[in-house]
């Protein structure tokens, strides 16, 4: 208690404790910002003027559903062991990044889950002949890269733009945020 006696050394005392409470706050305050944001590539309200859902994450869930229906498709061809096995993968590979709800992972698997689509596409374009309805094949091609384009192209990325420009780097946020150590939001890309 001597310590704090000097009047110097309860002013440093004084200014620590002010500046330690308000870098918990700030951390506090903006990490649920920022959840809140990233909790938007996952918001079941967004809705297009047909009815659908728009938010990035429904619409990569259905993209998992259409790579099922794929599978369907090309399961019991002659040439698809291979590309059957890839594409089965990186299917299970979005599911599981979209449950664990990390959005670089989830797009990186994304991505992995297209270049297997493609794959697949390249052959039958090619020639290799389907097991099944070739219209099936279409549909479900039309539809995996709709909801593609639709996750691509979504508003998520914009709101991440728009809270890091007005919120992260206004001042003083934009100094307390790296000493309160957050970090923006993930982008879709």
């Amino acid at each position: 208690m001597e310590f704090l006696k000097k009047r110097q050394n309860a002013i440093i005392v004084f200014i620590v404790v002010v500046v330690l409470f308000t870098l918990i706050g700030c951390h506090r305050s903006l990490t649920k910002a920022c959840d809140n944001i990233e909790g938007a590539f996952f918001d079941k309200s967004q809705l297009s003027a047909e009815g659908y859902y728009t938010c990035p994450g429904d619409q990569l869930e259905n993209c998992v559903k259409y790579a099922n229906r794929l599978l369907s498709v090309i399961s019991g061809a002659d040439w698809s062991d291979d590309v059957y096995t890839t594409l089965s993968e990186a299917r299970q590979g979005l599911a599981d990044a979209l449950d664990d709800g990390d959005i670089s992972d989830i797009y990186d698997t994304n991505q992995a889950l297209i270049a297997a689509v493609e794959a697949v596409e390249e052959l039958v374009d090619g020639g290799a002949v389907l097991p099944e309805s070739s219209d099936d094949y279409d549909t479900v091609l039309s539809d995996f890269y709709s909801a593609q384009s639709v996750a691509a192209n979504g508003a998520y990325n914009e709101y991440v733009d728009e809270f890091t420009s007005t919120t992260l780097r206004a001042f003083p946020t934009n100094i307390l945020r790296r000493l309160a150590l957050v970090s923006a939001p993930e982008k879709f890309e």
